[in-house]
Parts: structure tokens; sequence; C-alpha cells
């Protein structure tokens, strides 16, 4: 009965003749882990969403979504799976693993023009996405926001910027106005040489809220010769919380190519004042993070790399550790990736483990 409303619909836009069309990301892992004791613990995971467009006609669209994601239990009642973390990957053996479906937002979408389009529904944005692949989904981890949603009424300017103002999801007594716009630096706009600075306000306003607003700048500079490439991003993110004390973030992650060997780094550090902890901050338990991985492309399909991570925890009694995590990735075709991983870590509660991750876009 939960698709009914999805059927009656796509039955309705039918009769009246519009266009149908379906898309969606699929990620889907399996983890082995080996304890101490030699103990094996396996791990299953996946995190379905599905978009359902409906075109009335070439300007104005319906969307719907549903979404489908692994749980698995703690002391603090189900949280979301997620993507090869170990302690939050849920068990294979595990019912929480097989979620419905359920519904992920609805919004009407008006295009006046190519790069104007008015929006009123469900809203979802984030801000400082990271390229580091433990971090990767913005859902959980960002070096400035997380996915934050709202309803009312948006304005997305291309692939550029939005704005969006309406009522806060995650509380009923307040409001929210989130807005972003990526600037292209004149004389830097060329495709192998180019430079896009993006600043980006998150207001909330109303009671429940331990912050008022969020800050953060997004900074890309990428240049591209005929063997040779390379780029850099450095992110910058202001979390004023309770009253007068700031967290400040800071995240670089430069990359470079050179024919079929390539680097790709993520450092991040996390400036805390006095009376704020870590877990005082949005998800990110680690207070510094330094991630390196070169890899080597044999063809188009297939790759190796080998990533080495350094990881300070932000609670002072735990300990800093490291870990390698040699890497296989396939590309079997256009939106399907496939990486084949081993970890080993060092100077913590991890211990060795293997799997595969895949990443699937439709």
């Amino acid at each position: 009965m939960r698709f009914l409303p999805l059927l009656l619909l796509a039955l309705l836009s039918g009769a009246f003749a519009a266009d149908v069309s379906f898309e969606g990301t699929l990620e889907a892992d399996y983890g082995n882990y080996l304890e101490r004791n030699f103990t094996v613990n396996n791990a299953a995971n996946h995190d379905l969403r599905l978009k359902m467009n409906v075109d009335m006609d070439e300007k104005f669209r319906v969307v719907v979504g549903a979404a489908s994601k692994s749980m698995y239990s703690t002391e603090n009642g189900l949280e979301y799976s997620r993507i090869r973390h170990r302690h939050a990957a849920a068990p294979i053996d595990s019912d929480e693993r097989w979620s419905p479906f359920v519904f992920d937002g609805i919004s009407l979408e008006w295009t006046v023009k190519r790069d104007l389009v008015f929006i009123f529904g469900d809203m979802f944005y984030s801000f400082g996405s990271f390229n580091y692949y433990l971090w990767r989904n913005p859902d959980y981890y960002a070096s400035v926001l997380t996915t934050q949603g709202l309803r009312g009424l948006g304005v997305r300017l291309g692939n550029d910027g939005y704005i969006y103002v309406g009522a806060n999801n995650s509380n009923d007594k307040s409001g929210r106005i989130a807005a972003s716009y990526a600037f292209v630096i004149p004389g830097l706009n060329q495709v192998n040489n180019r430079f896009t600075f993006a600043p980006m306000i998150d207001l909330n306003k109303g009671g429940g809220r331990d912050h008022h607003y969020t800050f953060g700048v997004d900074a890309n500079y990428s240049r591209s010769y005929t063997d040779f490439n390379y780029a850099i991003r450095t992110v910058y993110g202001l979390h004023p919380r309770k009253g007068d004390n700031y967290v400040n973030t800071f995240t670089v992650e430069p990359s470079f190519n050179y024919k079929k060997f390539s680097l790709a780094s993520t450092c991040y550090w996390a400036l805390l004042s006095d009376e704020i902890t870590i877990d005082q901050t949005y998800v990110l338990t680690d207070e510094t993070l330094i991630y390196v991985e070169p890899s080597y492309s044999f063809n188009k399909r297939f790759s190796l790399g080998l990533g080495g991570e350094w990881h300070k925890p932000g609670d002072p009694e735990q300990d800093n550790w490291f870990m390698l995590a040699p890497t296989g990735y396939l590309y079997p075709t256009a939106g399907v990736d496939l990486a084949f991983w081993l970890s080993f870590s060092f100077g913590d509660s991890y211990h060795p483990g293997f799997g595969i991750s895949s990443s699937v876009k439709f």
C-alpha cells in the first residue's frame, strides 16, 4: 500500500498525456571484519534513492521521491547503516537492514528559462561534501553542513546556486533560509583553466536551536593539459554553537593525474573553542584527518589504489590511529562503479577487513 499514491499519480499523469521518467542511485556493499579473537563479523547494507519525474509539459514538472536505507540497532534506537563503516554497518543477519520504502519528498518545479527554476515543496541541500571515500555521503558527513531539508519556496539558478525559504524539517518551531552561488572568476572561466568561489549561508530562526546560522566557502581551481591535470579545493566553515562559542573547520583536497597515474587527498581540521567538544559539532568524530591515495589506471575499466589515512579523534581519551586500504576499482559501464577493498588499521579498535562496495546511477 506504500506505493499506492505513486501508482495513482502515474496513472493520472498518463491520463493527462504527461511524460513520466525515473532516476535514482543505489549504493550497496558487503564487508567482512575480523576481530582480535578471530571472530568473523559479516555486514551488508544498501542505500537506494528513487525519483519519479512527471513532466506536465516542457516547463512544469512534479518530482516524487522514495528511499530505502538499511538500519542497525544502537543504544539510542535505530540508525542508518553507513557504507564502508565498520561500527555503523548492519549485520548481515539483521532484519533492520531490509527497511521498507518511505516517502522522500515531493516538489513542483516550474522552469522559467534554462537557468531559472521556481520550486514549491521539499528541498534538500548540503555544503562541503568530502572526496574521502568514508565521508563521501553528505547525509552523514560534511565539513560545513550535512544534508538539511525544508518545505517551502525556492529558486534554483542552474547548477550554480539556489535560494530556499521555508519550515525547518528538523524542528516544527523554526524557519530556515539557505542560499549559495558559485561565482566564476573572470579570466579563469575556461574548461581547462577554471576557478570558482561559492559562499553559502544557512539561517535558522525559532525555538529549539543551539545555533542560528552556519556560513561556508567552497573554492575550486582546476588546470588541464594534454597529459597532466591538477585541481585544488579548499572549504571553510563557521559554526556558531551555544552563544559566543564557535567551531571553525578547514578542508583542503588537492588532486592530480599524469597519464595513468593519479593522486587524491583530503586534509580536514576542526578548530574548537574551549567550551565545545567534537561531538557538539555536526557529526564528525575526528578533529583532524589526513587521507592520501595514489592510484594507477591499467585501462578505462580497472585501476588500483592504495589509500593511507591518519585520524585524530576529537575525544581526548581515544588514541590517534592509522589505516591502509588497498582498493581495486572496476567500471563495467557508464554509471556503475565497483570497489574491491582491504583495510588494515593500527592503533585503534578497528581490525582487518575486506569487502565489495558498489555505486550505481541511473
